[in-house]
């Protein structure tokens, strides 16, 4: 396979690097009694103060307790470290504070994102995951910024004909985010706010070549012809693979929405060939995987984070089937819209419109928080 060079082993060690320091994956971890807890203070400074205190980590994801709980929490032989019933899993990290480094990031990872499928090195998907995995990695709080960028630049080759388009959308890209997410922080806690942001510059550039984006009528017929399926199935796996990395990771790395999202997306990515896994079907998994960015408060009970009620004094339910459920259901309804915008050929001449999965998942979750409160959920 061509996307199988020198670059893409490289993303692939990367990967591998991740997944190794996040074995808490299963979500489990090694019992802390009394008696391995003295022998982890020699090795583990966190552990000793938690040893100290008698808590453990269990204690402290879910939110506090009485001492005794947590002690006898933790004298079973395994516990399930992560999966709290009553709070969100870790959230973004705050965005880098230079502005000029925030827009740098966007306009490089968008050029960068471009020039990889555009050469053919690799598929889309492969090239804005890699680029959003590695950012992340190097700086947590530009993996959003870059993100973004990465989003315009899967764009093809009829919107981003040269090198110059890619980096002019970059440019706006860029503003874009700072303004929307950065500055207002828009939509926080609401997956494919991202692709959305990177999707309006996109469209701006479209309209500067007159390119049109809207091409076919609506009608049912169309929706009948559809590829509703595909984007369907594989944007709920997508949803649920993201959250679910995201909780079962706890605090460590994998936990970062941006970094569970790039990685189900390489992931999905280097299936491609595989028992007639297709660029559609990773483009789809990835999707879905913007769906999974979403806090499940926000998405399940429309919870503003940094506002009362906050989650905990609400009593929300996200245990892991209430959990993984909604996932799928929203992720489904954001690969629905997306398989409909194709029937209807909207966004769809010229292909690869950067920023439409995304934007397609942002849908989904909008639409899935109105059906939550029409069914008085929130």
């Amino acid at each position: 396979m061509k996307c199988f060079n020198v670059p893409s082993i490289g993303i692939l060690l990367v990967t591998i690097a991740v997944v190794s320091t996040n074995v808490v994956v299963l979500g489990f971890h090694q019992p802390l009694s009394s008696s391995n807890a003295k022998t982890s203070n020699n090795n583990n400074k966190v552990s000793s103060l938690l040893t100290k205190k008698n808590q453990s980590p269990l204690f402290l994801r879910n939110g506090g307790g009485t001492p005794t709980a947590a002690a006898d929490a933790s004298s079973s032989k395994t516990k399930l470290r992560a999966w709290p019933s009553n709070k969100d899993p870790k959230g973004m990290p705050p965005d880098y504070p230079l502005a000029a480094t925030r827009i740098a990031f966007t306009i490089a990872a968008t050029v960068l994102t471009w020039y990889s499928h555009a050469s053919q090195r690799c598929g889309p998907v492969m090239a804005s995951a890699g680029v959003t995995l590695l950012s992340s990695l190097t700086a947590p709080g530009l993996g959003q910024a870059a993100m973004t960028g990465t989003f315009a630049g899967m764009s093809g080759m009829g919107l981003l004909p040269s090198w110059k388009y890619a980096l002019g959308v970059g440019v706006i890209t860029s503003f874009l985010f700072e303004i929307a997410i950065h500055y207002f922080n828009a939509m926080l806690g609401m997956g494919g706010r991202l692709g959305f942001t990177a999707f309006i510059g996109i469209n701006v550039v479209a309209a500067i070549q007159g390119i049109t984006a809207i091409r076919g009528p609506v009608s049912i017929a169309a929706v009948q012809s559809a590829p509703l399926l595909v984007p369907i199935v594989f944007g709920a796996i997508g949803s649920v693979a993201t959250i679910a990395l995201r909780e079962a990771s706890d605090d460590n790395a994998a936990a970062d929405p941006v970094r569970a999202s790039a990685l189900v997306g390489l992931l999905a990515s280097m299936l491609v060939g595989i028992g007639g896994f297709s660029d559609f079907g990773a483009l789809c998994v990835y999707g879905g995987s913007f769906t999974g960015m979403s806090l499940p408060s926000r998405l399940l009970y429309g919870i503003i984070p940094g506002k009362k009620p906050t989650p905990e004094a609400k009593g929300v339910n996200l245990k892991p089937l209430v959990l993984l459920s909604t996932f799928a259901i929203a992720g489904a309804l954001g690969g629905l819209i997306h398989g409909v915008s194709l029937g209807w050929n909207w966004w769809s001449v010229p292909a690869g419109w950067g920023g439409k999965a995304g934007t397609c998942s942002f849908v989904g979750v909008l639409i899935f928080r109105g059906i939550a409160k029409l069914c008085g959920i929130s």
